[in-house]
């Protein structure tokens, strides 16, 4: 039930933004899918930097060569080095997936050393399944095993490139529709609070409705459309989103049932931190989660300091109001009690520091951090569809890319990258106004712009590739595609 204006606000903004990338960029889809439909090949070195250091970056786990000891890695590698740092991305929720006729998916767990010269990791492994009768039986491919191995790395991103579009990022998108909804519900337009938060709530829920229940969304893709590049109709591939709430395995999984998760994918909790990445991706995030929460603790510290003053009473109590409705809907949210708990001196009221600074952060940073990154990586490296049967050993004869995926495929996938995932912004996170009466916050506001400015300029010195990334310019204030 969103507003007409709103949904008006939607209709001439982000719709146009659809229609327009449509008719443009079809000359772009004719050509890929014509002349330049073969996927890249892709190296060890550049799967390794595809998969650690782009968005894909975010399913990776630490293990050490202990927790590795009885996985079918160590079985099939030998010991592992106890004084190597290992990662793990895990990509067998793929495995629930029943692709159209022609097409293949497969469960892939990718195993990562660090690199010999103690920058980046190196590709070591993959274990990759194949459907026997009504079971996946696994295998460890290395870069010993020639044309298996190659084409256990197109599986691999075929997973990476499934699971952040539908399990990772609708995560960054969702959970949050909670916040933005009952923040222009129960909070009154004068509160500090809501003018904290205006400026981050712009055609948000108008989006997410759009995906959600829209009859052309690329979610739903409930009539074939030219532009879904996914291996399997709306209604199947749907079965990914829920990984990202429940975790994985799940009651609804087809191969895994299960109650209990893994711990490579528990549910999801509002966070209260930026997560843990470790590589250039994950400190690209917490740098500029610290700067948020600097700015968002000056204007929590306004409303603390207002005391028991009735202006003071007002604001804390439709704070924690906010609070009891959202708390009871999302999970790890802090509540009515906790929102104000007090904090250790000069810190007043971390909870709810941590609960608005996530906010911004994930609609202003992680949210067009991600679309960037995904953005850049493009079509030709991103293949979703995969048409030559996973490995069912490691002998396995040569294929020319031309067979991993046909001109039709590359055509909707590069409506996908030009359609819905590059950023389409319609006010730029530095564009940002905040209404502040008070000129106290208002200065707030103007040294938020350039702390995030100077973030942008310290990440750049310590060497992150902000190309690779986003740059602020190329950052939304709210989600706005």
């Amino acid at each position: 039930h969103l507003p007409k204006p709103e949904q008006k606000h939607w209709n001439w903004t982000v719709r146009i933004n659809y229609l327009k990338a449509m008719l443009t960029k079809l000359p772009l889809a004719i050509y890929n899918g014509f002349v330049h439909s073969r996927i890249d090949h892709a190296t060890d070195a550049e799967c390794a930097w595809m998969l650690t250091t782009t968005c894909y970056a975010k399913y990776l786990r630490r293990r050490t060569a202990v927790q590795l000891q009885d996985s079918d890695f160590a079985r099939h590698l030998g010991p592992l080095d106890p004084a190597r740092e290992y990662l793990i991305s895990d990509f067998t929720t793929m495995q629930d997936l029943d692709p159209y006729p022609g097409i293949f998916v497969a469960p892939t767990v990718v195993l990562f050393g660090r690199a010999a010269t103690g920058k980046g990791y190196e590709l070591l492994a993959i274990s990759i399944g194949h459907l026997e009768g009504d079971h996946w039986k696994h295998l460890v491919m290395t870069p010993a095993d020639g044309h298996a191995w190659t084409l256990s790395k197109y599986y691999a991103i075929q997973g990476a490139a499934h699971m952040t579009s539908l399990s990772g990022h609708p995560a960054t998108h969702f959970p949050y529709d909670t916040v933005n909804a009952v923040t222009v519900s129960a909070i009154p337009t004068a509160h500090i609070l809501f003018k904290l938060l205006e400026p981050h709530l712009e055609l948000h829920l108008a989006v997410d409705h759009a995906v959600l229940e829209g009859g052309d969304s690329i979610v739903s893709e409930r009539h074939g459309e030219f532009y879904a590049p996914y291996a399997c109709d709306g209604t199947n591939i749907r079965q990914l989103v829920p990984t990202g709430y429940i975790g994985y395995p799940n009651p609804l999984s087809k191969y895994a049932p299960s109650n209990t998760p893994g711990p490579n994918y528990l549910p999801w909790r509002y966070p209260q931190a930026a997560p843990d990445i470790p590589t250039d991706y994950g400190r690209f995030l917490a740098a500029y989660y610290e700067t948020v929460r600097g700015y968002v603790r000056e204007v929590v510290g306004r409303i603390a300091a207002l005391g028991d003053s009735p202006q003071g009473d007002e604001q804390r109590y439709y704070i924690q109001r906010w609070a009891h409705y959202i708390a009871q809907i999302l999970p790890g949210f802090p509540d009515a009690d906790g929102i104000l708990a007090p904090g250790s001196a000069g810190d007043p009221y971390p909870n709810l520091v941590a609960a608005v600074t996530t906010y911004i952060w994930d609609v202003g940073i992680a949210h067009g951090l991600e679309h960037n990154a995904y953005y850049k990586l493009g079509p030709h490296r991103t293949g979703f569809r995969v048409r030559i049967p996973p490995p069912r050993s490691r002998d396995l004869p040569a294929f020319a890319r031309k067979d991993v995926l046909h001109g039709w495929d590359m055509f909707k996938s590069t409506l996908a990258f030009e359609m819905f995932f590059r950023p389409h912004i319609v006010t730029r996170l530095l564009d940002a106004q905040y209404n502040f009466e008070d000129a106290a916050l208002q200065a707030s506001a103007q040294r938020f712009k350039q702390a995030l400015r100077a973030t942008e300029q310290r990440l750049a010195e310590q060497g992150v590739n902000l190309d690779q990334y986003a740059r602020l310019h190329e950052l939304a204030s709210s989600i706005q595609y």
